[in-house]
């Protein structure tokens, strides 16, 4: 729980300080190599991508060079990433890395670091498939003993130092993202010829940064092997405390030690507390919003108005363009890196109770109740936790969770280099908000400004969340923060009084428009929030009457129409919670809850007979929950209507 899977977005090498290709519209790159393309914008064509794996493997260096350039210009999202993958340009590339040329190994691994770090989870699974393990590994093997980078004309890397960079930056996007990339990291001992290059003096800040960044994600399942003795403390202590480390370099070596030591704070990790929390201090502390303005003063103005510069002019924009964007993105990644560290510090990370309880075919056909269900409370140590509030990290942790102002984004948007940066931004924002959930199940309300505050926090979640077009992974990011916050303020009373049903009616408004897990996590918010306005003491009155009618009619719809058994499940749940008093029974008759739930039984019970087998590990106990619940509610409030007739 916690793990944030952001892939970090390519990084050119500084002979393209912009990150762009030579021109910037990805036609003419591909126009200037030769190939004839009706690309629209949207997806890669079939065509395109046959010329530009035709030009690949032409026998003239020149012509492979370009067409790799092409590519790496063409790929913009995961769609043109998959694109290019099932037209199986993957194994056209790969034998290119180890090509007699360095400018074209060079390019095809930054044309493959684009593909598989703009793709995602579904173009690294097939990159894998296609074996591009295999070149990348060769490639690396291939580096002389004696190798060193060697500053090029103009503060540029040389084209070996940029390769190992690109290649060594693809090796962390499929790692990160496949235990199988990881698992060949292990047996082919990549990680004792990385460690290696932790010389900062010798190979310089990118290349060491680089290669930490690929420590600290293999070392997260290091499976049969030990890197403790050869990691701890000659490769990585020392950048803890030198004074040549960045924020980033300083994170991720303590994202290893804390690897590790299986994520435990104690003697064994070489850290204190306080050390550990300046570590993640100093780098949370950093404004992410300036940064996104400084990039938006070195963008031009105007389309027109940079093609219009000298070369000098324009290599002078492109440069300091170059340097805005890399120091925004290492900042985002130094952030992104203490979230997660923060994230898995304050959870409890024990899933072994609902793998056992699916493995119970017993369970299936006895009552389960409620028992085991509910979330584990982390349990941190009490000065831990006091170290952290004195902190100040509860605090720190919503500032990262805020996107640059609104005039920012918008002009970010109007360049090629601010769109990539804005997604760096919203996996900033996403793993503040996974943050943000596990710290409300660990701290006190008190720890976090009491009752009131967090229910503003609360409220500007559900702006963030139900305002516009949100991506997944947003959606469910923010509604686990909002189901966290809210289930912990469900014991204030004071909160109920400060609910109101125009909010209720926007969350309940968007419940068809989520993803499954989205939906869930709405469900159980509205959920909480139905109980709380139904309360525990008669009579039910208004307005708290028409939140409970507002909310028991979105989750009896939901639990009635939903095609995803885990979905109407949920829904159920949560009906069965908001309507268990009795003095709830008026608006359980206003919205013919019995009535509704005698229908839908019979088809429940069978999509649950059927598709039992196929559920996942932490939707079976919720739904056979809700199987037995079912008859046991319809029964218990038909026998409580029978008595109020009498």
């Amino acid at each position: 729980m916690g793990k944030s899977k952001a892939n970090r977005h390519n990084k050119q090498a500084r002979d393209n300080p912009t990150g762009l290709a030579a021109k910037t519209d990805s036609e003419d790159i591909v126009m200037d190599c030769g190939v004839m393309s009706p690309y629209t914008g949207t997806i890669l064509s079939s065509e395109t991508l046959k010329s530009l794996s035709s030009q690949l493997q032409s026998s003239s260096v020149e012509d492979r060079d370009c067409a790799c350039h092409a590519l790496a210009g063409l790929i913009r999202n995961n769609e043109d990433s998959c694109a290019a993958l099932h037209e199986g340009l993957i194994k056209v590339l790969g034998p290119l890395l180890l090509d007699t040329s360095a400018s074209v190994c060079h390019s095809a691994a930054s044309a493959l670091h684009t593909i598989v770090s703009k793709g995602g989870d579904q173009a690294v699974k097939l990159a894998i498939e296609h074996d591009i393990l295999t070149p990348l590994t060769a490639l690396l093997k291939r580096i002389p003993a004696q190798w060193k980078p060697h500053q090029a004309p103009g503060d540029k890397l040389d084209t070996s130092t940029a390769t190992f960079i690109e290649t060594v930056g693809t090796l962390s996007v499929l790692s990160e993202s496949s235990s199988l990339a990881v698992d060949r990291m292990h047996r082919e001992n990549v990680v004792s010829m990385l460690i290696s290059y932790l010389d900062v003096n010798v190979y310089g800040l990118d290349v060491v940064t680089t290669v930490v960044q690929f420590l600290s994600t293999v070392t997260e399942d290091q499976g049969d092997t030990d890197y403790t003795d050869l990691l701890r403390k000659e490769a990585v202590s020392k950048f803890l405390a030198g004074k040549e480390s960045s924020p980033l370099l300083r994170t991720l070596s303590l994202m290893i030690l804390l690897n590790l030591n299986h994520q435990q704070l104690n003697s064994e990790l070489g850290q204190s507390t306080q050390e550990v929390i300046e570590i993640l201090t100093s780098s949370l502390s950093l404004d992410q919003r300036k940064a996104a303005s400084h990039v938006v003063d070195d963008l031009p103005t105007t389309r027109d108005e940079e093609r219009a510069t000298d070369d000098m002019e324009e290599d002078l924009v492109s440069s300091r363009l170059y340097d805005a964007v890399e120091a925004a993105e290492e900042l985002i990644s130094a952030q992104i890196k203490s979230l997660e560290i923060l994230t898995n510090i304050c959870c409890s990370g024990d899933d072994a109770d609902s793998d056992e309880f699916y493995e119970d075919e017993s369970v299936g056909d006895e009552s389960l109740g409620n028992e085991g269900l509910e979330e584990a409370i982390p349990d941190i140590n009490p000065e831990l936790k006091k170290a952290f509030v004195d902190a100040q990290l509860f605090q720190l942790v919503i500032e990262k969770a805020k996107l640059p102002a609104t005039n920012i984004v918008e002009a970010l948007n109007q360049h090629r280099s601010g769109k990539s940066l804005l997604k760096r931004y919203e996996a900033l924002q996403c793993m503040a908000f996974l943050c943000l959930s596990n710290m409300v199940m660990a701290f006190d309300v008190e720890d976090m400004g009491g009752s009131k505050e967090l229910f503003d926090i609360w409220c500007s979640l559900a702006v963030v969340a139900f305002q516009g077009d949100k991506s997944d992974q947003m959606l469910a990011a923010a509604t686990a923060s909002m189901r966290a916050i809210i289930r912990k303020l469900s014991f204030h009373k004071d909160i109920v009084n400060l609910l109101k049903l125009e909010d209720i009616t926007l969350i309940c408004q968007r419940v068809e428009y989520c993803q499954p897990q989205s939906k869930v996590n709405v469900l159980q918010i509205l959920g909480t929030l139905g109980s709380m306005a139904a309360g525990v003491d008669p009579p039910l009155l208004e307005p708290r009457a028409s939140i409970v009618r507002g909310v028991g009619q979105i989750l009896l719809d939901t639990a009635c129409l939903s095609q995803d058994l885990w979905v109407t499940a949920e829904a159920m749940d949560a009906l069965f919670d908001v309507f268990k008093e009795d003095h709830t029974d008026p608006v359980v008759s206003d919205i013919q809850l019995v009535e509704r739930l005698k229908s839908m039984a019979p088809t429940f019970k069978h999509r649950v007979h059927s598709q039992r087998r196929s559920l996942a590990a932490d939707q079976f106990p919720v739904v056979m929950t809700a199987r037995d619940n079912l008859l046991r509610f319809i029964k218990y409030k038909t026998k409580q209507r029978s008595l109020t007739t009498r």
